[in-house]
């Protein structure tokens, strides 16, 4: 076999090395654009966008274009290139250009239907959906098959809470490109919202054949699981989690979550701890593990933690609800109205508050303070509620009885002001009055 002579060499060399951005430029010089007084410029722009240097590549694009460089593609570029360097008003001006200038060129230019695209996000982020929503349908009108914009399509219905809506964009993502996971996986969600559980199920195993280790199809299992009252399931999916990534926190969290449901609450503090030990300042690992204390009966450790979550997260909603509750039920009432005051502030609407600053105040024999907080509590829940009907109880014992007969509404007190409780260590607005709620009942 003969060796490569000096010129193939280097004709080979060439070849291999020929720039990422060298197909564009050439198609750039085929156009009915290209000038010298704008070639060099759109040249090093195009270089340096292959490289991803964007302040670079849109520094030089939009130098031709303001040298008289009408090109859509080059303004598209120069768009997309200004995005990327994080000038996302400057880039929504250049993506609104050239869908203008593809529209006069009369071409359907795969970027064409990528400025409709990225024009639909920028208006989408700025909540102007009606304009992106005409955006999205130019896109995919010229790119059927364009699947990332049927997602975002998708994204901007459940940005506006219209599921229904959100599920048939993911559908239709789906049916362009059936191996995709992410379709998939959106559409699972979006029926999982939509209470339609069995359905969210069966797209989740349609997920899971996909992508059979995707931890984030795992996590959506889990949670599905969880809906249908089915712990074991749930578990089983978080351990299959960690055994991909046995460091997974979310995972811990979910294990801690399910077992503080199944009321194995030393189990549940040992998952807790668990993630404490990955990550020393979790808040919602300190606010489950103190709820596990809680009951087990460590109510002054659990105490300490959720003072802990407070100094590390003020804001957080269920770790004020739950220290309240904790000092309500040691008889530290004012400190348990300081921390039911907080959460009125965080959360206005939050009708677990006001009943349980009614009980508070009864203990207290306020009764006028006790009366108006569960005239609002009944009013809040709603008088037909669980929780409303509860609340109207105590309201009537505070109407009916006066201070010479407290020890009637003693009894009913102690009858009344345990409500039930969930659980869970992470965000969730399924909590209940009465002390204390689950470990991860922080409210939205």
């Amino acid at each position: 076999m003969k060796p490569f002579s000096t010129v193939s060499l280097l004709v080979l060399i060439a070849v291999v090395s020929w720039p990422a951005w060298a197909s564009e430029w050439d198609e750039y010089l085929q156009s009915d654009f290209q000038s010298f007084v704008w070639d060099d410029d759109v040249r090093t722009g195009y270089e340096a966008y292959a490289n991803g240097q964007y302040e670079a590549a849109a520094k030089a694009l939009v130098k031709a274009i303001d040298s008289g460089c009408k090109d859509p593609v080059v303004v598209f570029r120069a768009a997309y290139a200004l995005r990327q360097a994080g000038e996302a008003d400057k880039a929504a001006g250049y993506f609104k250009a050239a869908t203008e200038q593809f529209a006069t060129a009369r071409t359907d230019h795969r970027c064409r239907a990528e400025s409709h695209f990225y024009l639909a996000e920028f208006y989408l982020e700025d909540g102007n959906y009606g304009e992106a929503e005409w955006q999205l349908e130019q896109a995919v009108t010229l790119r059927p098959d364009f699947v990332e914009a049927y997602l975002l399509y998708g994204d901007m219905f459940v940005a506006q809470g219209k599921y229904d809506l959100a599920a048939a964009q993911y559908q239709r993502a789906h049916e362009k490109d059936p191996e995709n996971v992410k379709p998939v996986y959106n559409l699972a969600v979006m029926l999982a919202k939509g209470g339609r559980l069995d359905r969210a199920k069966a797209v989740v195993d349609e997920a899971r054949k996909l992508e059979p280790d995707n931890d984030r199809v795992g996590f959506l299992a889990a949670t599905i699981a969880i809906a249908q009252g089915d712990l074991n399931a749930a578990a089983a999916e978080y351990e299959a989690i960690r055994e991909r990534n046995p460091e997974s926190v979310d995972a811990l969290l979910g294990l801690g979550d399910v077992t503080w449901r199944q009321a194995k609450y030393q189990e549940a503090a040992e998952h807790y701890s668990a993630v404490l030990e990955l990550e020393p300042e979790h808040a919602n690992a300190l606010h489950g593990l103190a709820m596990a204390e809680a009951k087990l009966g460590k109510i002054d450790d659990a105490i300490e933690r959720l003072r802990r979550v407070i100094e590390l997260e003020p804001k957080h909603k269920s770790a004020h609800y739950n220290l309240g509750s904790l000092y309500q039920s040691k008889g530290e009432y004012q400190l348990a109205i300081e921390q039911y005051a907080e959460v009125m502030k965080l959360d206005p609407d939050d009708p677990a508050p006001l009943y349980n600053l009614g009980v508070v105040f009864m203990r207290l024999k306020r009764y006028a303070e006790a009366q108006d907080y569960l005239e609002q509590a009944v009013k809040a829940f709603g008088k037909d509620s669980t929780w409303g009907r509860a609340a109207q109880r105590m309201l009537d014992l505070v109407i009916e009885f006066q201070q010479d007969r407290e020890i009637e509404i003693e009894k009913e007190l102690e009858h009344l002001e345990q409500p039930g409780t969930t659980s869970g260590g992470q965000e969730s607005s399924a909590r209940r009055p009465g002390p204390p709620a689950g470990p991860g009942e922080k409210a939205h």
